[in-house]
């Protein structure tokens, strides 16, 4: 289908500093491409050709009245499916938002998959007053998740275990109610860090991905570090996932007696995601920095 010029961006999101974190591109659909959101091979076959782990599509929803927070309809991809919930491309496509057509907004809505999520503008953790950081093109934001209960395995659940991650000594193994994707838990986080995983069997396995996950340094700044690892989903393992992190919070909330955490995953990219639960409402709330590195136009 003919489409006019669209305007996109690559967002590195939980990163500090650009080439760090997890890049996603975020696409505007305007005017008459608006119907480009229909257009399920169409938008697959952008993200294939980003090739990011994540492309996010944007549609304004012009029914809202008066004085409403402004909400857009939104859908994530990768290089080879949709998925119904991912953190780091909202970020990203919060930023790309509050830096261009929603200079003078606090906070967004999102018709999604999972639901209507949020995002708004905070300080930065630890600090005061105002938000910081926009004159310098990045964003502290945060997001309003849907909690994700955690569930015990059985042992036909998870057969290559110990050939998936290559030996490594294992504390407990759990599954995420939303979707089954394992979580391994080693005993620290530098064996996190460190874990060099196969990959192949992964691939093998009937869950979409394993989050391997520890307890950080004593000492640091961190509750816990985490990596993804997602054959499935047209990438070896994912920079940094906001979406794990709705399970991964009341799972070391649980374990660590705390409702704000700090959490790292251990990628070679590496970001820092500042959660807090709220149990009485089911849901847990990501903060993240994001910066804008590309930004351009989008003619097929």
């Amino acid at each position: 289908m003919g489409k006019k010029a669209i305007r996109y961006a690559v967002v590195d999101a939980f990163a500090t500093e650009p080439f760090k974190g997890n890049p996603a591109a975020v696409c505007l659909l305007e005017g008459e491409n608006a119907a480009a959101a229909g257009d399920d091979r169409w938008m697959q076959s952008v993200a294939a050709e980003f090739n990011l782990s994540e492309t996010a599509f944007l549609v304004r929803d012009s029914s809202r009245p008066p004085g409403a927070a402004p909400r857009f309809h939104l859908r994530w991809f990768t290089p080879v499916t949709e998925v119904e919930l991912c953190g780091h491309a909202t970020l990203a496509s919060a930023h790309f938002l509050f830096t261009t057509v929603l200079a003078e907004d606090g906070m967004i809505e999102f018709t999604t998959k999972s639901g209507i999520l949020t995002a708004k503008k905070v300080p930065a953790p630890g600090t005061t007053g105002g938000v910081q950081g926009e004159e310098q093109g990045k964003l502290f934001i945060e997001l309003d998740f849907p909690m994700i209960d955690f569930l015990d395995c059985n042992d036909n659940e998870i057969p290559s275990i110990p050939e998936t991650l290559n030996g490594a000594s294992i504390v407990s193994v759990h599954k995420s109610a939303a979707d089954g994707d394992l979580i391994v838990e080693l005993s620290s986080g530098k064996k996190v860090a460190d874990i060099l995983p196969n990959i192949d069997e992964i691939r093998k396995l009937s869950c979409g991905g394993v989050m391997v996950t520890g307890p950080a340094p004593a000492g640091s700044d961190y509750d816990f570090f985490t990596r993804l690892f997602c054959p499935k989903f047209g990438m070896d393992e994912d920079p940094v996932t906001g979406s794990i992190h709705c399970v991964l919070g009341p799972y070391w909330g649980r374990k660590l007696g705390k409702q704000k955490l700090t959490a790292f995953q251990a990628s070679p990219r590496g970001g820092t995601l500042y959660l807090e639960l709220d149990d009485a409402n089911r849901r847990v709330k990501i903060q993240g920095e994001t910066v804008t590195v590309m930004a351009g136009t989008l003619l097929a």
